[in-house]
Protein backbone atom coordinates (compact mmCIF):
# COMPACT_ATOMS: atom_id res chain seq x y z
CA UNK A 1 0.00 0.00 0.00
CA UNK A 2 0.95 3.52 -0.78
CA UNK A 3 1.92 6.01 1.86
CA UNK A 4 -1.16 8.00 2.82
CA UNK A 5 -0.85 11.75 2.23
CA UNK A 6 -4.08 13.20 2.13
CA UNK A 7 -7.23 12.04 3.65
CA UNK A 8 -10.92 12.47 2.25
CA UNK A 9 -14.04 12.73 3.93
CA UNK A 10 -17.71 12.53 2.82
CA UNK A 11 -20.30 14.79 4.81
CA UNK A 12 -23.56 12.85 5.55
CA UNK A 13 -23.30 10.40 7.46
CA UNK A 14 -18.98 10.77 8.45
CA UNK A 15 -18.62 13.62 9.59
CA UNK A 16 -22.57 14.38 10.46
CA UNK A 17 -25.14 12.83 11.94
CA UNK A 18 -27.79 13.84 9.26
CA UNK A 19 -29.13 11.11 6.76
CA UNK A 20 -31.94 11.09 9.17
CA UNK A 21 -32.90 15.22 8.20
CA UNK A 22 -32.36 14.06 4.61
CA UNK A 23 -34.49 11.36 5.20
CA UNK A 24 -37.26 14.26 7.07
CA UNK A 25 -36.89 16.28 3.93
CA UNK A 26 -38.41 14.06 1.86
CA UNK A 27 -41.60 13.19 3.85
CA UNK A 28 -41.88 17.10 4.37
CA UNK A 29 -41.64 17.68 0.78
CA UNK A 30 -44.35 14.42 0.18
CA UNK A 31 -46.80 15.31 2.84
CA UNK A 32 -48.97 18.01 1.15
CA UNK A 33 -49.43 15.22 -1.67
CA UNK A 34 -50.49 12.72 0.62
CA UNK A 35 -47.25 10.62 0.45
CA UNK A 36 -45.41 9.23 3.00
CA UNK A 37 -42.16 7.15 2.50
CA UNK A 38 -40.67 4.87 5.43
CA UNK A 39 -37.51 4.92 6.36
CA UNK A 40 -37.30 0.82 5.22
CA UNK A 41 -38.64 2.37 1.85
CA UNK A 42 -36.29 5.34 1.60
CA UNK A 43 -33.06 3.23 2.55
CA UNK A 44 -33.48 0.28 -0.34
CA UNK A 45 -34.71 3.27 -3.11
CA UNK A 46 -33.18 6.82 -2.21
CA UNK A 47 -30.84 6.56 0.24
CA UNK A 48 -27.01 7.65 -1.75
CA UNK A 49 -29.00 8.53 -4.88
CA UNK A 50 -28.54 11.99 -6.17
CA UNK A 51 -31.48 14.80 -4.04
CA UNK A 52 -31.06 16.60 -7.56
CA UNK A 53 -30.89 14.61 -10.38
CA UNK A 54 -32.20 11.32 -9.13
CA UNK A 55 -35.08 11.01 -6.61
CA UNK A 56 -37.44 13.75 -7.62
CA UNK A 57 -37.30 11.40 -10.90
CA UNK A 58 -37.76 8.33 -8.90
CA UNK A 59 -41.12 10.32 -6.59
CA UNK A 60 -42.91 11.66 -9.50
CA UNK A 61 -42.70 8.32 -11.33
CA UNK A 62 -43.61 6.51 -8.57
CA UNK A 63 -46.12 8.44 -6.87
CA UNK A 64 -47.48 10.63 -9.47
CA UNK A 65 -46.23 13.91 -7.74
CA UNK A 66 -47.88 17.22 -9.70
CA UNK A 67 -45.30 19.04 -9.86
CA UNK A 68 -41.61 18.89 -11.93
CA UNK A 69 -38.88 17.15 -11.51
CA UNK A 70 -36.95 21.04 -10.41
CA UNK A 71 -39.84 22.12 -7.71
CA UNK A 72 -39.35 18.84 -5.95
CA UNK A 73 -35.69 18.97 -5.66
CA UNK A 74 -36.28 22.87 -4.35
CA UNK A 75 -38.51 22.61 -2.05
CA UNK A 76 -36.64 19.74 -0.50
CA UNK A 77 -33.72 22.15 -0.57
CA UNK A 78 -35.76 24.57 1.42
CA UNK A 79 -36.82 22.29 3.55
CA UNK A 80 -32.99 20.73 4.20
CA UNK A 81 -31.97 24.45 5.08
CA UNK A 82 -34.28 24.79 7.80
CA UNK A 83 -33.78 21.77 9.35
CA UNK A 84 -29.67 21.50 9.08
CA UNK A 85 -30.04 25.27 11.46
CA UNK A 86 -32.63 23.15 13.98
CA UNK A 87 -31.55 19.87 13.71
CA UNK A 88 -27.50 18.77 12.79
CA UNK A 89 -25.09 17.13 14.33
CA UNK A 90 -21.67 15.76 14.24
CA UNK A 91 -21.61 12.49 14.48
CA UNK A 92 -20.16 10.77 17.81
CA UNK A 93 -16.16 11.61 18.32
CA UNK A 94 -15.71 12.63 14.58
CA UNK A 95 -14.25 15.77 15.59
CA UNK A 96 -11.94 14.28 18.07
CA UNK A 97 -10.82 12.12 15.13
CA UNK A 98 -11.01 15.55 12.58
CA UNK A 99 -8.58 17.24 15.16
CA UNK A 100 -6.24 14.21 14.99
CA UNK A 101 -6.39 13.72 10.81
CA UNK A 102 -5.89 17.39 10.14
CA UNK A 103 -3.17 17.86 12.11
CA UNK A 104 -0.95 15.16 10.20
CA UNK A 105 -2.52 15.19 7.02
CA UNK A 106 -3.82 17.54 4.05
CA UNK A 107 -7.68 16.91 3.99
CA UNK A 108 -10.82 17.84 1.75
CA UNK A 109 -14.26 16.69 1.69
CA UNK A 110 -16.40 14.85 -1.45
CA UNK A 111 -20.01 15.53 -0.90
CA UNK A 112 -22.68 15.45 -3.58
CA UNK A 113 -25.07 18.81 -3.79
CA UNK A 114 -24.04 22.00 -4.87
CA UNK A 115 -21.33 24.49 -3.46
CA UNK A 116 -24.18 26.50 -1.72
CA UNK A 117 -25.54 23.47 -0.10
CA UNK A 118 -21.84 22.21 1.19
CA UNK A 119 -21.32 25.10 2.53
CA UNK A 120 -24.47 25.47 4.46
CA UNK A 121 -24.11 21.95 5.86
CA UNK A 122 -20.60 22.92 7.10
CA UNK A 123 -21.35 25.75 8.49
CA UNK A 124 -24.66 23.85 10.71
CA UNK A 125 -21.86 21.83 12.50
CA UNK A 126 -19.21 24.03 12.55
CA UNK A 127 -16.86 22.67 10.23
CA UNK A 128 -16.66 25.63 7.36
CA UNK A 129 -12.97 26.31 9.02
CA UNK A 130 -11.57 22.59 8.47
CA UNK A 131 -12.58 22.54 4.68
CA UNK A 132 -12.54 26.06 3.31
CA UNK A 133 -14.06 26.47 -0.39
CA UNK A 134 -10.64 25.60 -2.04
CA UNK A 135 -10.80 21.84 -0.40
CA UNK A 136 -14.29 21.02 -1.27
CA UNK A 137 -15.32 18.79 -3.97
CA UNK A 138 -19.18 18.76 -4.78
CA UNK A 139 -21.04 17.06 -7.42
CA UNK A 140 -21.39 20.62 -9.31
CA UNK A 141 -17.87 21.23 -9.53
CA UNK A 142 -16.59 17.39 -10.45
CA UNK A 143 -19.60 17.21 -13.17
CA UNK A 144 -20.80 13.91 -11.94
CA UNK A 145 -22.07 12.44 -8.58
CA UNK A 146 -21.30 9.06 -6.58
CA UNK A 147 -20.88 6.12 -7.63
CA UNK A 148 -18.88 7.74 -10.40
CA UNK A 149 -14.90 8.49 -9.20
CA UNK A 150 -15.00 12.27 -10.32
CA UNK A 151 -15.23 14.02 -7.23
CA UNK A 152 -12.56 12.03 -5.85
CA UNK A 153 -10.65 12.27 -8.36
CA UNK A 154 -11.34 16.40 -7.71
CA UNK A 155 -10.89 15.53 -4.15
CA UNK A 156 -7.09 14.45 -4.51
CA UNK A 157 -6.69 17.35 -7.05
CA UNK A 158 -7.49 20.18 -4.90
CA UNK A 159 -4.86 18.62 -2.04
CA UNK A 160 -2.42 18.28 -4.34
CA UNK A 161 -1.82 14.36 -3.75
CA UNK A 162 -2.42 11.31 -6.31
CA UNK A 163 -5.77 9.52 -5.51
CA UNK A 164 -3.02 6.39 -4.19
CA UNK A 165 -1.87 8.42 -1.90
CA UNK A 166 -5.30 8.73 -0.30
CA UNK A 167 -7.55 7.38 2.41
CA UNK A 168 -11.29 8.06 2.00
CA UNK A 169 -14.32 8.00 5.02
CA UNK A 170 -17.51 6.87 3.11
CA UNK A 171 -20.64 5.50 4.91
CA UNK A 172 -22.54 4.32 1.45
CA UNK A 173 -21.72 1.64 -0.93
CA UNK A 174 -21.63 4.15 -3.67
CA UNK A 175 -19.60 6.09 -2.15
CA UNK A 176 -17.30 3.20 -1.25
CA UNK A 177 -17.36 2.61 -5.22
CA UNK A 178 -16.67 6.01 -6.26
CA UNK A 179 -13.41 6.07 -4.00
CA UNK A 180 -12.18 3.06 -5.05
CA UNK A 181 -12.88 3.48 -8.74
CA UNK A 182 -10.77 7.34 -8.42
CA UNK A 183 -8.13 4.50 -6.78
CA UNK A 184 -8.27 5.74 -3.09
CA UNK A 185 -7.68 3.41 0.39
CA UNK A 186 -11.31 3.53 1.74
CA UNK A 187 -12.29 2.79 5.06
CA UNK A 188 -16.04 2.54 5.74
CA UNK A 189 -17.84 3.42 8.68
CA UNK A 190 -21.55 2.73 8.53
CA UNK A 191 -24.30 3.91 10.31
CA UNK A 192 -28.10 2.98 11.28
CA UNK A 193 -29.20 3.73 8.12
CA UNK A 194 -26.77 2.53 6.10
CA UNK A 195 -25.38 -0.59 7.84
CA UNK A 196 -27.28 -3.09 5.35
CA UNK A 197 -25.39 -2.00 2.41
CA UNK A 198 -22.77 -3.88 0.63
CA UNK A 199 -19.10 -2.43 1.78
CA UNK A 200 -17.42 -5.66 -0.23
CA UNK A 201 -15.17 -3.39 -2.12
CA UNK A 202 -14.24 -1.63 1.36
CA UNK A 203 -10.39 -1.88 2.01
CA UNK A 204 -11.70 -1.72 5.68
CA UNK A 205 -15.03 -1.60 7.54
CA UNK A 206 -15.17 0.11 11.10
CA UNK A 207 -18.74 -0.93 12.10
CA UNK A 208 -18.29 1.13 15.30
CA UNK A 209 -17.52 4.20 13.90
CA UNK A 210 -15.07 7.01 14.70
CA UNK A 211 -15.01 5.84 18.17
CA UNK A 212 -13.67 2.10 17.24
CA UNK A 213 -11.66 3.96 14.30
CA UNK A 214 -9.43 5.72 17.00
CA UNK A 215 -8.76 2.71 19.05
CA UNK A 216 -7.21 1.64 15.90
CA UNK A 217 -6.74 3.91 12.97
CA UNK A 218 -4.80 2.10 10.45
CA UNK A 219 -3.26 2.74 8.20
CA UNK A 220 -3.38 6.23 9.32
CA UNK A 221 -1.24 7.23 11.91
CA UNK A 222 -2.57 9.98 14.45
Amino acid sequence: MERIRGVVFDFDGVLADTERLQYEKWNLVLKKFGVRISKEEYIRDYLGKSSKNEIPKLLKEKYEIPISEEELYSESQKFLKTLFEKKARIMPFALKALKKISKRYKIAIASGESDKQLAMKLKSVKLENYFPPEVRSTEERAGRGKPYPDMYILATKLIGSSPKNCLAFEDTEKGVIAAKNAGLYVIALPNDFTKGQDFSKADRVVFGGWKEFLRDPYPLEI
